[in-house]
């Protein structure tokens, strides 16, 4: 995904050094000796591999990335139909581009910020031609695309609201000559920034990691001259130079500068400011004989000129391939790989192409972008419980019914209710509450909303969760020491139910995290949060308003005509009046006036529509919007490939939905959708009631509750394997 040097220029210009060897041969597959380009392009979760001039690709194909005409997932290479005569593919993050032979650029997958250059915004599931450009050198980032062309220009088209496509800041669709980047040998193109290389001069342009946010157009970096090729990811570079050494620059939060040192830490400069990490220039340590890097999100991996690989950086997903999952801020060697001559690095996955032609891969593999699949997905947790409503937190869920209410998961707050500190395999009763009509359930605590309109809370008291008085409130900072050890948690936590004093008519709940809302009958909305708001502190008042929902830094209520109305932080666009600012004031949703339903997640907000039509705004960063995208949105947003639903539930990053015929939904980033971009459908059996957590969600159907996800009791997940060694792919 990062690196696009090509080998011929690297021959070329490694050639013209004074140390007088050989780089790493291209990869000696027949038909790919001539190929000017990498042959390998990996995405987030799709990886692509040139063979004899075709094209195959396989894993996650929900924007039509794999390039076969449809979204469908594939666990096998498969070809690209159309493709004969490519000499180079690329990658961003869920796009793929192919360089023919002739010099043609064609692209497939998601083009919503115009990264496929055809001119258009939108899906392309087959190759679609890049409009009139001829090119010798392609590359992807994010959502970017860059090109040289015959007369070593740079052009480049997609996403530039951080100037990495070149000036202003919308979307590019046609490829457009970068004013100011030199004429170049070859390019790499990161997330938000791409750089050139020419004569050994690198220059870069938009938020590259150099000038940590201080302008985007094109500049040079001094401290990489010599360079013979780059690398370049999320928010780090790192170049060969002709010595073989190698450089990087970056913030190396994550290790990935690989010299062995801590990020270099710029302390506050108020006394409410946060500590920053600055990017700072790293000889990577242990490496001295480096052919080639490649640059992920949070790791980096040199191929050397004996045919090792070593990485260093994150390895969550074992994509350091050293056989564990444990970080390195040190080059580590990928086990059982010494013959490798081509390496590309995906986000969070690598792939090797080796002497003989064959190729292997490591790391996040959860749509086989990696490999064979070898870990199965674990059966979710069924419960005997007739359930009428259903809430789902962090780490414990709730029913509820005309009877009682039950909790079950992680009790060390009294998040449970049943009067101990001990996590529930089953759902437990909660005593002591009079005839339940909502629960809702918060990172680490529980409010019950009764029918006579009053409020009962227990669990997590440490934000003022439960609205008391004279407890502790937050972590406890002493201005010269720091942070202070926190009061054992039975002195900050409440195990039984409690009312919350001064709330007896109370029509709606709804809590994110550690933040409660309550709405009252005549539409008052009142909240408390230790940091956000005074306890039961009187917000606003709207007519008519029959049901809160709130995010991270949101809320929303819907009246009883269908209009809804937003306030709080609005930098993605989650308060849905068509702009970014955000607002004290509540203010409409833009043209939505037949609301039957809110549901609102850490950064998004969805509603459903009278006629059955679900739509959503905010953030759409992890698909959480459900319209094939990763763009956000100011103003609501139908959500694609849905039919009529009867019911929304949203969680962190995700939003699932329950249809006519009683089908389950989901889409964006999490256990119960797992990463899809469009609505993907949960085979659990019919629904009529639906929760999403963090995590965690779970389904109700007569005297049948199913869960599924990471977080409650007994371990139950959605789950793929981490491939921390090297695993051959059989290509044709």
């Amino acid at each position: 995904m990062r690196t696009r040097s090509l080998w011929s220029l690297l021959a070329l210009l490694a050639g013209c050094a004074d140390r007088g060897r050989e780089p790493a041969d291209p990869p000696s597959t027949p038909g790919d000796r001539d190929a000017p380009g990498p042959t390998l392009a990996l995405g987030v979760s799709h990886t692509c591999a040139l063979e004899r001039g075709e094209v195959y690709c396989w894993g996650f194909g929900g924007h039509g990335q794999l390039g076969l005409g449809d979204r469908s997932d594939r666990s096998e290479p498969t070809r690209v139909p159309g493709l004969a005569d490519v000499v180079a593919v690329t990658a961003g993050t869920w796009h793929t581009c192919a360089l023919r032979r002739g010099g043609e650029v064609l692209c497939w997958g998601d083009g919503s910020l115009g990264q496929l250059g055809d001119g258009l915004l939108g899906t392309r599931p087959r190759p679609s031609p890049v409009a009139g450009l001829r090119a010798v050198a392609i590359g992807a980032g994010g959502s970017h695309t860059c090109a040289i062309d015959p007369v070593r220009k740079v052009l480049c088209w997609g996403s530039n609201d951080r100037g990495e496509s070149g000036p202003g800041a919308a979307p590019i669709v046609r490829p457009a000559a970068v004013p100011g980047a030199p004429t170049a040998d070859a390019i790499a193109v990161g997330e938000p920034f791409a750089c050139a290389l020419a004569d050994g001069l690198v220059t870069c342009w938009g938020r590259d990691p150099l000038r940590d946010g201080a302008g985007t157009e094109p500049a040079e970096v001094p401290a990489l001259a010599g360079a013979v090729s780059l690398a370049a990811g999320v928010d780090h570079l790192c170049a060969v130079g002709r010595d073989d050494r190698l450089l990087c620059i970056g913030t190396g939060s994550e290790g990935q500068l690989g010299d062995g040192r801590p990020p270099a830490i710029e302390p506050p400069r108020s006394p409410h400011g946060v500590a920053m990490a600055r990017p700072r220039l790293a000889e990577v340590a242990d490496v001295t004989d480096v052919a080639a890097a490649a640059v992920g999100d949070q790791f980096a991996c040199a191929l050397r000129r004996s045919g090792g690989v070593a990485c260093w950086g994150g390895n969550r997903d074992g994509q350091l391939g050293d056989g564990g999952q444990i970080p390195r801020d040190r080059p580590s060697p990928v086990r059982d790989l010494d013959d490798a001559v081509e390496l590309v690095a995906g986000t969070a996955h690598a792939c090797a192409r080796r002497t003989r032609g064959d190729l292997v891969c490591w790391g996040y593999n959860e749509f086989a972008q990696a490999g064979e699949r070898t870990t199965a997905a674990a059966a979710p947790t069924v419960h005997a419980l007739a359930a009428a409503g259903l809430a789902v937190g962090d780490s414990h869920a709730c029913a509820w019914n005309a009877d009682g209410a039950w909790c079950w998961g992680d009790g060390t707050y009294g998040q449970l209710g049943d009067g101990a500190r001990d996590r529930r395999d089953v759902p437990t009763a909660v005593p002591g509450l009079g005839r339940v009509r909502e629960l809702v359930v918060g990172a680490r605590h529980t409010c019950a909303l009764e029918h006579g309109g009053t409020v009962m809370c227990w669990g997590d008291d440490s934000f003022g969760q439960l609205a008391g008085r004279g407890v502790p409130r937050g972590e406890p900072i002493d201005e010269h020491r720091g942070p202070l050890p926190l009061p054992p948690i039975e002195a900050r936590s409440r195990p039984r139910a409690g009312p919350v004093a001064g709330l007896a008519d109370i029509v709606d709940l709804a809590v994110h995290e550690h933040r409660t809302c309550a709405l009252r009958r005549d539409g008052a909305v009142v909240c408390w949060h230790a940091f956000a708001d005074q306890p039961l502190d009187h917000a606003r008042t709207i007519a008519g308003a029959v049901e809160i929902a709130v995010g991270a830094a949101h809320a929303c209520t819907r009246d009883t005509t269908g209009r809804v109305r937003c306030w709080g932080t609005n930098h993605s666009g989650r308060l849905g009046d068509g702009t970014t600012e955000s607002r004290d004031a509540d203010v409409a949703v833009r043209g939505l006036d037949d609301a039957v339903a809110l549901a609102a997640g850490r950064l998004h907000t969805c509603a459903l529509r009278r006629g059955g039509d679900v739509v959503c705004w905010g953030d759409g960063l992890m698909g959480q919007l459900g319209d094939g995208t990763r763009a956000g949105r100011p103003t609501p947003t139908r959500v694609a490939e849905l039919g009529r639903v009867r019911a929304i539930a949203a969680g962190e990053d995700a939003t699932c939905s329950i249809g006519q015929a009683h089908d389950i939904h989901c889409w964006g980033d999490g256990a119960a959708a797992g990463r899809r971009f469009t609505p993907q459908r949960v085979d659990l059996g019919p629904a009529s009631l639906l929760a999403v957590g963090a995590q965690t969600a779970c389904a109700g159907e007569g005297e049948r509750v199913v869960c599924w996800g990471q977080a409650l009791p007994p371990p139950i997940t959605r789950t793929w394997d981490v491939v921390t060694t090297p695993r051959v792919i059989a290509l044709p």
